[in-house]
């Protein structure tokens, strides 16, 4: 057990580092779609492909990187170097994601953001993947690593008030035009929120274990093996499962509100539908916010499964209503799919992270320490499956007939297919989590991680 409660200066400047992990995961996202895709025109699934494979190639160095880091070794912490040089080149390569001259052909534009884009996936790899097993280093205490995700997760909420608004913020008349404004927007997100943010662990957090005791080295076996033994730990493969159904099945689904809004709702208004995606995603994170407290309460008072189990009952009343609410009229109610999806999202940040650092530590006194390799698997079906999400969102959008240059002339079938996507693959997706976490709780050798 660790011997050293975690202060609260500790918490800051570990949790500071949540900044910059989000804006490296839903930063890109924000600002591409609206500009790359439906201001530059580029092929909804040539830019969605753009998207998803640099994701794919850095993920591949996923396991890589988090064998590196659990086996370096310094004076002050075995992973503050990476999370340091991760963040400083993050944040340069995200600023220059927005730097492409408007007047290439689109096809130009589109090489331009993937090789930048890659550039910035490979960076993210040596930022993500030290950092978040420095969360679950932090404390050996289960319940004191709860309070400090639930405190990132806090972090994510106030980061999710205002990222949506980057893009209309980018559209406000101070700037020139559209591409300087994007162009501040982005390097604004890549100075404060992913540079700043991200080097604050690695300069501030001291944590007395690493200037007390060593670290205990990784065993000298090769990564295969190491990724064979992490994969055969059966908790782990059934939280990789409701990891798939929430970051491929509910992404992919939710891909089509944006859409919806701007081309169903506001009949192709991009500015009137960028601003109510921005009230929907500030919606999310109030309520997001207001979830953190009762989750908290349903974990102490039923545990973490049975908790995860009512948050998915949520989920698929609310895909049922994604349904009703999202048609032309209906965007004054738009925070009601909030209040039900924001549950969903606020689990995997505290709820499954712990889980996972449960079953990591677990493994630890047999194996050493892997959570490097752990934490990179993890991430690597998180990467893919939101990868995917944004590919075969594409080719739908393209397959069902969504053409940008309709503007509001897009085909009633396409919208049909759009409203069945959202409201059918949320539920669908809800119920494949439930399954993982009813055959997870089944297991007997598992109920310690309850």
């Amino acid at each position: 057990m660790n011997n050293h409660a975690l202060t609260s200066n500790s918490k800051i400047a570990i949790s500071s580092g949540t900044f910059s992990a989000f804006f490296i995961r839903q930063g890109v996202g924000i600002l591409a779609i609206p500009y790359y895709q439906m201001s530059l025109a580029v092929d909804p699934f040539l830019l969605a492909a753009a998207m998803m494979l640099p994701l794919l190639l850095a993920s591949m160095l996923g396991p890589w990187v988090g064998q590196l880091s659990d086996s370096y070794q310094q004076k002050y912490g075995h992973r503050k170097a990476f999370i340091l040089l991760g963040a400083i080149v993050s944040a340069i390569c995200y600023g220059c994601i927005w730097q492409v001259p408007v007047d290439w052909q689109t096809n130009m534009q589109l090489v331009y953001f993937a090789v930048v884009y890659t550039a910035f996936c490979v960076a993210a790899e040596f930022f993500l993947i030290p950092y978040t097993c420095l969360v679950y280093e932090a404390t050996d205490d289960s319940e004191e690593r709860v309070a400090l995700l639930a405190l990132n997760s806090i972090i994510s909420k106030v980061c999710s008030l205002f990222y949506q608004w980057a893009f209309p913020l980018a559209q406000l008349t101070l700037f020139s035009s559209l591409y300087m404004g994007v162009k501040w927007v982005g390097w604004a997100i890549a100075i404060l929120f992913i540079g700043l943010a991200g080097v604050l662990p690695a300069l501030c957090y001291k944590n007395p274990a690493d200037l007390m005791v060593e670290h205990k080295p990784t065993p000298a076996e090769s990564l295969t093996k190491n990724i064979r033994h992490v994969l055969a730990n059966r908790a782990f493969v059934m939280l990789l499962i409701v990891t798939f159904a929430q970051f491929f099945g509910i992404n992919y689904a939710a891909a089509m509100d944006y859409y919806l809004i701007v081309y169903f709702m506001q009949n192709g208004d991009l500015v009137s539908g960028a601003n109510w995606k921005g009230i929907l995603s500030t919606a999310y994170a109030v309520c997001g916010l207001l979830a953190v407290p009762v989750i908290l309460k349903l974990n102490a008072k039923f545990g973490r499964i049975n908790c995860f189990l009512i948050v998915y009952l949520l989920t698929f009343i609310g895909g049922l209503a994604k349904w009703f609410i999202f048609v032309p009229g209906s965007q004054y109610v738009l925070v009601i799919d909030a209040a039900f999806g924001c549950f969903a999202w606020a689990s995997m940040a505290i709820l499954l992270q712990s889980l996972v650092a449960d079953v990591a530590a677990a493994q630890k006194s047999v194996m050493g320490n892997h959570n490097g390799v752990y934490v990179s698997i993890h991430n690597i079906v998180m990467q893919l499956c939101t990868s995917l999400a944004m590919l075969v969102s594409g080719f739908s959008l393209n397959f069902i007939g969504f053409d940008a240059e309709l503007a509001a002339g897009q085909s009633a079938s396409s919208i049909l297919d759009m409203r069945i996507i959202l409201a059918g693959g949320t539920m669908l997706s809800a119920i494949v989590a439930a399954g993982a976490l009813f055959k997870l709780k089944a297991s007997p050798k598992l109920y310690k991680y309850n």
